[in-house]
């Protein structure tokens, strides 16, 4: 087995293997962050309370599922690893689930409904087995603080890849597939089926690339309950899990309510909120070399908060007095938000190994599983529940897909996409703020749990705030 040393790092080739797998996991989940309550409720027809609902519904089931899928992965014995063996059962099924997802095979009424229900069930289930072990997995590859963000960095890189193609590339295809076979529902589910078989690669990819890089491969002795004694104690997974919440959930209000406001405040048609999209998130991966640095120099709560800070002054104040025919000015803000969007994915993963630290120090045992999925069950419960706050909005501002809006309703929209999304960055910023991790604290934290791994006497001086 690899052994990784701080002058020494991951090679390129495995940081690249692993990072592949964003790009599946990002792809589905950005077409459900933006596309999905749309697609529920101008193309199949759901009323936009209940397509919302639909969405946490379907979290709700998640929450279940990532815990224990995180607990068994911590137990798991296998010549293959802990984390692996998940991986490569994800991969296929996720495929599938991103096709059906997006499919309506005509059923109508409550069983339209039902359907979704199930759909966004299957779908949450296959995320887990491959997001809380794929996550795991990183805090295993390597210790160092640094090296952390650098290969969060590779995985932001597929991230903000799968981001682009999720969010452009759909409504260009759409249109082509609508024109070629007479219907915009055979074109959705198209799609749909091809980004689903493009998704199954990339998790093999990682799959093989991160053979042998388990620095931890024993088992551990994990069960439920532990969360109460381990998680909801740890002072710095708190933080973490606010920290990663609210600024996925800003990033999810975005996301889903820039679509309506491009089509019906802006008033772009199909390709220009392609362009929109594609020019937000390409903006982001020129982000990723200036958070790096500003990362290794500052460290990684203070560059969360400077990029997160400005995407919080963008949308909250500059956003809000944008017009319809200010249209490069929109653009110059989507380049400056960029840098807010990139920081989510790529420090906001990496702040969540330095917590199961803290629980090593304590406990002796390394349980990435279950604090992954305690952190990604917080995440994917905000933003469902305010993505279903959201379908709620749009019924009581008095949306009407695909019609002329009233004016009361386009400033609706536009406050939802401005200070709706400003309300959680701004919170994001804050629970960084009060982050109690540095780079500091936590080379005292390595330190101290070698030594007493080794029947040392340690120094809790230094460590004694993230305790």
């Amino acid at each position: 087995m690899p052994q990784i040393s701080r002058k020494e790092g991951l090679p390129i080739k495995t940081k690249l293997g692993y990072g592949a797998a964003e790009f599946s996991g990002t792809l589905t989940w950005t077409m459900i962050s933006v596309l999905f309550l749309f697609f529920l409720t101008d193309v199949v027809g759901i009323e936009p309370a209940f397509a919302g609902m639909i969405l946490m519904l379907g979290t709700l089931w998640d929450g279940v599922t990532d815990p224990a899928i995180g607990i068994i992965s911590d137990r798991m014995k296998s010549r293959w690893g802990r984390r692996r063996p998940f991986i490569l059962a994800s991969a296929i099924p996720y495929g599938v689930i991103t096709w059906l997802l997006f499919s309506d095979f005509g059923i109508e009424g409550w069983l339209s409904k039902v359907y979704f229900v199930l759909a966004i069930m299957a779908y949450y289930t296959v995320l887990t087995m491959l997001d809380v072990p794929y996550t795991s997995l990183a805090a295993e590859m390597t210790k160092d603080y640094d090296e952390r963000t650098s290969l969060n960095a590779y995985r932001g890189v597929f991230s903000q890849i799968a981001s682009i193609v999720a969010a452009a590339l759909p409504w260009v295809l759409i249109a082509s597939f609508t024109d070629l076979l007479g219907s915009k529902k055979m074109a959705w589910s198209m799609v749909a089926g091809i980004f689903g078989f493009c998704a199954v690669f990339p998790i093999l990819t990682a799959w093989r690339a991160t053979r042998g890089y388990e620095i931890h491969p024993e088992a551990t002795s994990v069960s439920l309950q532990d969360i109460l004694h381990g998680p909801l104690k740890n002072k710095t997974l708190l933080y973490t899990a606010a920290v990663y919440a609210s600024g996925s959930v800003g990033l999810s209000v975005a996301g889903a309510t820039m679509v309506y406001y491009m089509k019906y405040f802006m008033r772009f048609n199909e390709t220009q909120e392609s362009m929109a999209f594609l020019f937000l998130f390409a903006c982001t991966i020129i982000w990723i070399p200036i958070i790096n640095k500003i990362s290794a120099k500052l460290g990684k709560r203070e560059s969360f908060m400077i990029f997160m800070g400005a995407w919080a002054v963008i949308q909250g104040v500059f956003i809000l007095f944008l017009e319809p025919s200010m249209t490069i000015i929109f653009y110059i803000m989507m380049v400056l938000a960029s840098g807010g969007v990139m920081s989510i994915s790529m420090t906001g993963w990496s702040l969540i190994p330095d917590a199961v630290e803290v629980d090593e120090f304590k406990t002796g045992q390394r349980r990435e599983g279950l604090y992954v999925g305690v952190i990604l069950v917080c995440r994917k419960f905000s933003v469902a529940f305010v993505l279903w706050m959201v379908g709620i909005a749009l019924s009581w501002i008095g949306y009407v897909p695909n019609q002329v809006q009233s004016p009361d309703t386009l400033l609706g929209i536009k406050l939802l996409y401005s200070e709706g999304t400003a309300a959680f960055l701004l919170i994001s910023v804050i629970m960084a703020y009060l982050l109690p991790m540095t780079r500091k604290r936590h080379e005292a934290l390595k330190l101290a749990i070698q030594q007493k791994k080794e029947g040392k006497e340690w120094d809790d001086t230094l460590i004694r705030p993230i305790l």
